[in-house]
Order: C-alpha cells, then sequence, then structure tokens
C-alpha cells in the first residue's frame, strides 16, 4: 500500500481473487486514499453457501465495490463491472453468489451487464472489469483466457461477458477489458501466457493476473508487480505490467501498447 502512495496512480483496480474470503485483508483495501474499485473472484467468495461471507466483503467495501453496474469516476472514465467471482469456463454461479444475488441465469447475467451501458457517457473512455475474461479470445493454453492446468486445452473465458461485450461495440466504443483469474505462468511447463489482445473492433484486453506479484532482484530487494494503464486526450495511450521497489521506482517493464 506504501508503494501505491509514491507512484500515486489517478485510480486504483483491484480484479480479484484478493483474499480467500478474509474481511480483515479487504479492510486494507479501504486504508488506501487513491480512489479505488474491487471486483471480486471466485477466491474472495468464501466458502458457505448463505453468501454470508461474501456479503461481509460487500459490506465493508460500500462504494469500492462493482459488481453488475457503472460507475463514473471524476467524469473521465466509465466503469462498468461484470458478474463478481468469476470462475471462468462458461457460466458458472457459485452457491455462495446465488445467496446473495439469487438465481441469475446466463441471459440475465448478458442483460445486467448490457443495461449497465446504456447509461455511460459516449464521449469518455469505457473500461469494462471484470474478475474472469471474456471467451472468444482463443482456445490454446497460453490464451489470453485458455485452459492450462490439463488436456484438452480450452476456452476458459466467460460467455456472458463476450456476449454483452459484442452488443455494447454495436452501439459505442469498448476501449479496454481489464481482468485477471487466468496466471501468467502457464501450468505444466508450458511457459507464458499471452496477457494482451486487440480485436477486430479495435478493444483491447488485458489480463493482469502475474502470480506472484512479489519477488526479489539480483540483490534480494522487494519488487512489487502492478498492472499500468494510461490515458491522454481520452485515448488509450499505455498498458504494462511493471515491477516497483519499494521506493517506487520502475524496475522492469513489460510494455505492451
Amino acid at each position: 500500500m506504501k508503494v501505491l502512495s509514491i507512484i500515486n496512480p489517478n485510480i486504483v483496480l483491484f480484479v480479484g481473487d484478493i483474499s480467500d474470503g478474509s474481511v480483515k485483508i479487504i479492510k486494507k483495501i479501504n486504508e488506501i486514499k487513491i480512489p479505488t474499485f474491487v471486483i471480486l473472484g471466485n477466491h474472495d467468495r468464501g466458502k458457505d453457501s448463505t453468501g454470508e461471507t461474501l456479503s461481509k466483503q460487500i459490506r465493508v467495501l460500500g462504494e469500492k465495490y462493482c459488481a453488475w453496474d457503472l460507475k463514473v469516476f471524476n467524469n473521465q472514465i466509465n466503469l462498468l463491472s461484470a458478474r463478481p467471482c468469476s470462475s471462468g469456463g462458461g457460466y458458472y454461479l457459485s452457491k455462495e453468489v446465488k445467496g446473495v444475488y439469487g438465481p441469475i441465469t446466463e441471459q440475465d447475467s448478458i442483460n445486467k451487464i448490457i443495461k449497465c451501458s446504456e447509461e455511460t457517457i459516449e464521449e469518455i473512455p469505457l473500461i469494462i472489469m471484470s474478475h474472469a475474461g471474456p471467451s472468444g479470445l482463443g482456445s490454446e493454453p497460453k490464451s489470453i483466457c485458455g485452459k492450462d492446468w490439463k488436456s484438452p486445452s480450452l476456452d476458459w473465458g466467460d460467455r456472458d461477458l463476450s456476449a454483452a461485450i459484442s452488443q455494447i461495440q454495436k452501439r459505442r466504443k469498448v476501449d479496454l477489458v481489464i481482468f485477471g483469474h487466468m496466471h501468467n505462468r502457464l501450468k505444466r511447463n508450458l511457459g507464458l501466457r499471452e496477457m494482451f489482445k486487440i480485436d477486430s473492433k479495435g478493444t483491447i484486453y488485458f489480463n493482469t493476473a502475474v502470480v506472484p506479484r512479489y519477488k526479489t532482484d539480483e540483490d534480494g530487494k522487494l519488487l512489487i508487480n502492478f498492472s499500468w494503464i494510461e490515458f491522454e486526450n481520452k485515448e488509450l495511450r499505455h498498458v504494462s505490467h511493471r515491477w516497483y521497489s519499494e521506493s517506487g521506482e520502475i524496475r522492469e517493464e513489460d510494455k505492451f501498447f
């Protein structure tokens, strides 16, 4: 958290798998002074069919929490959030999510995302924020949302998110879809995942799941990973994974755009 205050971005986004259901960890997010928004992942939902663990986290996060909604940040960015706590793999609603939201069908989820998009401000960029990325971006193990942990490899993206994006693109530009879930280092010694993709409509898809997020340099000093995005004059200008020292110095950078 200290590094964030040093590098001082305008906005901080969490795309899930933060706490394994620990409210104590979630409370730390409220200590961040920079405007912060959070969608929870499948590892955050807890393990109770009532959804109470998930509900507690939602209550703690308050206005920072994002799920099937739209937040407009500082009249500069539309931030549209998709289905919370996704495990990828098409469409699946866990008992914990059902405990909070009820039995949401795949079409219900598509409709929720599209409805939120109808309230976006046309003149400013649109970021769609999810835990798992959309389907339709490849079915190889190294694909940005590809299944890598056992054969056969599959497209492991979310169908509801993909369908909603296709509909939204007919009406307005989707500048960026940002997500995590699918780790950069592949299972079975298959190498590294593709973490960046642009579709035929010009939408950028960015996987931020660099795992682990901490490592040491050759001198044994701690480095911390953040994904970094910059807009200029309402256009996306920069997308990268960065490793920062504890003093806020950029030590390594994988620049995608």
